[in-house]
């Protein structure tokens, strides 16, 4: 069994251990199968996951690139909350993080981390915004295209575009209807902006992983730097 990696030392990846227990879980869903394993999902699973929250922290300071949050509260919990939802299986199956602005967790925009088996990412942007920021993003692309489309046009050049929206509205929202043949039209329809960028389990058990966030969040700071000036 891997020896506990102290949480001060330089991240160097999750353990294969790691993503093999992420694996099991996924094929043990239950209570009975995880208790028994709780102490390693704390020691090999959680603690890195706070470690990467931590470091990854660090070299965006370096980089000047205001994210980072503490590790606790960056980290997401294990525990499913399954009071309204059918699917009753108590856990989930991947690691979630999450890099605020300026650590503020209660300012929008910021980085996700998704660590799963053969299925992990990261989100850098702006997720479902709420009805207020919304308006203000949108009020802002409706006196200033050319700001947002500048935005645009470097994410383009930097190798990243937005991500499908799964909650695009089907019409113009009330108020915005006047941009119904803009260009822009489309993103008044949005109510979350981000790019995304897939890593491989490789990276994952690497100290790459933490280059890849800070690489990825240079070239999506147009798109951080838009939404923070629209919505402060």
């Amino acid at each position: 069994m891997p020896t506990k990696r102290p949480a001060a030392s330089a991240f160097s990846g999750f353990s294969a251990e790691a993503l093999k227990f992420l694996r099991d879980l996924a094929k043990h869903n239950d209570r009975a199968w995880f208790a028994p394993r709780k102490t390693f999902y704390e020691e090999h699973v959680l603690e890195p996951l706070r470690g990467l929250v931590m470091h990854a922290g660090e070299a965006m300071r370096k980089a000047r690139i205001p994210l980072g949050s503490d590790p606790r509260s960056g980290t997401f919990r294990i525990y499913r909350d399954v009071r309204f939802s059918p699917d009753k299986s108590p856990y989930k199956t991947n690691l979630g993080a999450f890099l605020a602005h300026n650590g503020n967790h209660d300012t929008p925009g910021g980085m996700y981390d998704h660590i799963q088996p053969a299925n992990s990412f990261i989100a850098i942007g702006f997720y479902r915004l709420d009805k207020p920021y919304l308006q203000r993003w949108r009020e802002s692309m409706a006196q200033n295209a050319k700001k947002f489309e500048s935005a645009l046009r470097t994410l383009d050049r930097n190798g990243l575009s937005l991500s499908e929206s799964e909650d695009r509205l089907k019409r113009m929202p009330r108020g915005f209807e006047a941009q119904a043949e803009s260009p822009l039209a489309p993103y008044f329809r949005r109510s979350s902006f981000m790019v995304s960028e897939n890593l491989s389990d490789a990276q994952v058990c690497s100290p790459q992983i933490i280059e890849r966030m800070v690489d990825g969040a240079k070239r999506a700071k147009p798109l951080l730097e838009y939404g923070w000036s629209t919505l402060s």
